[in-house]
């Protein structure tokens, strides 16, 4: 019997980048160059590998190839141990990528029996009303203690701590909690 010995996947290994040798160089599309020990990326982009317990750590560095691939160039252990002026720009990106308003306070759920769940609610980015489609699948509960809720156009809300809203929100979100 013959032994298939073709490599069917590419295995990346983890490449920690260091602080001292990154420079991140905002592009007019939005998107970053990456210089790192005299190689230059283009087209960059940050992702947050832990979003929802660190804002600053284990961020990782990608690119589009020639191919529309996206490929990783390294992950940054912590954003806060580079220079003041990368820093700034790995954040910038980063909240720009990551704007997620912070729900504060719900006003009325209102369940349409097709589907679909209307959140009224007060939010850092002013009051909204949410339609959340599937809402079994789109409100995650994290860490027993945190809410991230996509609505129906994908957009991202969060609700940090439920233990901190206000008794009516959280009688209100009890049912689909």
């Amino acid at each position: 019997m013959k032994q298939n010995t073709e490599t069917i996947y590419e295995v990346d290994t983890l490449k920690l980048l260091e602080p001292d040798k990154l420079e991140l160089i905002p592009e007019d599309s939005g998107l970053l160059t990456l210089r790192y020990e005299g190689e230059e990326w283009h087209r960059v982009t940050l992702t947050r590998l832990v979003p929802f317990i660190s804002g600053t750590r284990y961020i990782s560095a990608s690119y589009k190839n020639d191919r529309e691939e996206w490929k990783e160039i390294g992950v940054i252990k912590d954003i806060d141990a580079l220079s003041e002026q990368q820093r700034k720009t790995a954040e910038e990106f980063l909240d720009f990528k990551y704007y997620i308003p912070i729900i504060t306070r719900i006003k009325k759920i209102t369940d349409n029996r097709m589907g679909y769940l209307f959140l009224e609610a007060e939010t850092t980015a002013g009051d909204k009303r949410i339609a959340v489609n599937d809402w079994w699948h789109n409100f995650r509960m994290i860490q027993n203690k945190m809410i991230s809720v996509t609505d129906a156009d994908g957009n991202r809300y969060i609700i940090p701590e439920i233990s901190k809203m206000d008794k009516a929100s959280i009688k209100r979100l009890q049912l689909f909690i």
